[in-house]
């Protein structure tokens, strides 16, 4: 009898960890043959990877709110084909401008909204700080998505095969924050001339909710279009 039970808690042990599992796969971007992998995550479908399509790319000055600015981390000229080339394009995928994030996604996937991320984030267990500008702690969000490796300060268990990598990003300064924090563009318009955004960092567990300047150049996650 004891055995007996034993077993069906085994059973019931393998049971319950098969439906915490994350669904995984990849898929191809017609536009330029590139391979992305992707995560489930509860009911949305997400990148576990950066974007990464390049239809140009602009030097580290341009700068626009309403045209479209594609970078390349570290680069500063405006070649394409060079461009694509970079380490830090092969690593990192490609930053986008406000602009240029809300029409790159590929067809059948999108820019998330603010919401979207909350209901991830929601998800992966923040407590009541849904609305919450700033850094947000509960739930360790920032740890559950980050890699383990490829940060210079990290402590991230990537239980969810989100794999956040740290991209940096183009901001006020040119290209910053490579190695310490990547940020993601969401759809949702913040007021003015911001858009709101995710941030992470390798020494926080947690990750920032803010607004951000739409000129800015920062990373994107496509996430897949809902069957209605």
């Amino acid at each position: 009898m004891k055995r007996f039970l034993f077993s069906l808690f085994i059973l019931s042990y393998i049971i319950t960890i098969s439906a915490k599992a994350q669904e995984k796969g990849t898929f191809t971007d017609v536009r330029d043959g590139h391979l992305y992998k992707f995560v489930k995550i509860n009911n949305q479908t997400w990148m576990a990877e950066n974007l990464a399509y390049l239809p140009g790319v602009n030097r580290v000055a341009d700068s626009q709110f309403e045209g479209k600015c594609f970078y390349v981390y570290g680069y500063n000229s405006d070649n394409l084909y060079e461009s694509a080339k970079e380490a830090n394009y092969k690593k990192y995928g490609a930053l986008y401008n406000w602009k240029a994030a809300i029409e790159s996604c590929p067809d059948g996937w999108h820019l998330p909204t603010d919401q979207e991320w909350r209901e991830m984030e929601k998800y992966l267990g923040m407590k009541d700080e849904t609305g919450k500008r700033g850094w947000i702690g509960s739930g360790d969000i920032g740890k559950k998505l980050k890699s383990t490796s490829g940060w210079n300060m990290n402590g991230a268990t990537d239980e969810t095969g989100f794999n956040i990598l740290p991209a940096g990003c183009r901001g006020y300064h040119g290209f910053e924050s490579l190695g310490f924090c990547t940020y993601f563009w969401t759809a949702t318009p913040a007021g003015g001339d911001n858009s709101w955004r995710r941030g992470f960092c390798g020494d926080e567990n947690g990750f920032n909710r803010e607004e951000e300047r739409r000129y800015f150049g920062i990373s994107v996650r496509c996430v897949k279009d809902q069957e209605r």
